[in-house]
């Protein structure tokens, strides 16, 4: 019990080995959770679904149930800003997700008429621990960076993330279609659900490890200023362009990856080793339209970033399975490097636009409002699918994919003309 109180709830002050040993703690951490991450809410999954027999539309619900997650996040700080030692409510909700998403690819298979069912409620069950989790453990990550250096401590865990997260996922998809092109399909997966929960061990220890600094949460936000962005005739344009941009993008996300694999037949291999490039293109993205906006403003970038992917959204209708081996890379290669570069610039034209106080409660209630509007839009279409695919078959991802951007596009048209133009 002493061991236990002093691993989660030490008066002492951390010495400067233990913070050092804590930020190591933490690097290594990252680098386990975004593999976990990686292989629960990609192509892993969806193929894993697709193994036991999952609709379309089944597939596309649970890939939009990350997104739903997401929105705890605009709450969970009423939890934590309460909290002096937030370790162990941390690890807990860790171990909670990552656990939870192991046992997705391990038990749903095993039960029969029940197996959709069981990987709903275990999938629902990590995302909600994984949003509830999100500011807590950013905060407790920002608590042992070092002040002086904090910069570089960051951008240290994401070169390591990145790295690592490439080379297991790519070794995984490769081991994988070994299984399944052998007739082992289901075998495979297991393995899949055993790494995992590997990992998930893995990344208990080391949380456990990381000796917490506590210190202030300064997340504190009143509800009623949730009402303020609304409110707000200048912040409105942006607001109701991040809503209606969510609103028309969840009819084509989450129906994406299962398109690539069950229309397209693109493999798990194929699917990790662009999903790597494409990585490196969304870090290109975000540097070259960077210096784009220094150049002119965050609007223009923000226009131009938006209308490439939206492009990219009504090419994926046109491709054809004869066409997929060289025109789908061009398509996941240029939408993530434009959508990286679009997160960052509109990020920062949402700082730029709201107020300095209360400056969160913009930036929240946006993200929040454009996550349930997204939600909302993918539960009509997983609605809607089959209904479409009746007499269009495959067609009818093809025409939410058209909608989706045909609806983005007088989005732009609409409301980005309306944004500020800030450098």
């Amino acid at each position: 019990m002493l061991s236990l109180r002093k691993l989660f709830f030490d008066p002492a002050p951390p010495t400067e080995e233990q913070l050092t040993r804590g930020r190591r703690c933490l690097i290594a951490e990252g680098a386990v959770a975004g593999v976990l991450y990686s292989i629960g809410t990609g192509n892993f999954m969806t193929g894993y679904l697709g193994q036991m027999g999952a609709s379309v539309s089944f597939c596309a619900l649970m890939a939009m149930i990350p997104q739903a997650g997401c929105i705890l996040q605009f709450f969970s700080p009423l939890l934590f800003e309460r909290l002096h030692h937030r370790k162990l409510a941390i690890w807990s909700l860790c171990v909670v997700f990552r656990f939870s998403l192991s046992l997705t690819f391990l038990l749903p298979a095993r039960m029969g008429p029940q197996a959709e069912g069981m990987a709903f409620v275990l999938y629902t069950l990590a995302f909600a621990a994984a949003g509830a989790v999100t500011p807590g453990l950013q905060h407790m990550t920002i608590g042992l960076a070092p002040p002086e250096a904090r910069g570089r401590f960051f951008a240290v865990k994401d070169i390591v993330a990145n790295c690592v997260n490439s080379g297991c996922t790519l070794v995984l998809g490769r081991l994988l279609d070994a299984w399944i092109a052998a007739g082992h399909a289901a075998a495979g997966y297991s393995a899949v659900g055993a790494v995992c929960l590997a990992l998930a061990a893995l990344d208990a220890a080391l949380l456990a490890a990381t000796r917490e600094n506590p210190v202030a949460f300064t997340s504190r936000m009143r509800l009623r200023e949730v009402l303020h962005p609304l409110r707000d005739a200048t912040f409105r344009p942006m607001l109701l362009y991040s809503v209606l941009g969510g609103a028309f993008g969840g009819f084509a996300t989450p129906f994406l990856t299962v398109y690539q694999m069950r229309v397209l037949g693109l493999s798990h291999t194929f699917l990790t080793t662009v999903g790597v490039v494409s990585a490196v293109a969304g870090m290109a993205g975000s540097w070259l339209l960077g210096r784009w906006a220094d150049r002119t403003n965050w609007r223009r970038v923000i226009r131009a970033a938006a209308a490439c992917s939206l492009s990219c959204t009504l090419g994926w209708a046109l491709v054809q399975p004869a066409w997929a081996p060289w025109l789908a890379p061009v398509l996941m290669v240029a939408s993530h490097g434009c959508a990286c570069g679009s997160s960052t610039a509109t990020h920062t034209l949402q700082n730029a636009c709201s107020p300095n106080t209360p400056k969160k409660a913009y930036i929240c209630t946006t993200a929040a409002l454009a996550s349930m509007v997204a939600c909302a839009s993918a539960a009509v279409a997983t609605a809607v699918q089959p209904l479409l695919a009746l007499p269009l078959g495959n067609g009818s991802i093809r025409v939410l994919f058209v909608l989706a951007a045909v609806g983005g596009f007088a989005n732009l048209a609409v409301n980005g003309r309306r944004l500020p133009a800030v450098k």
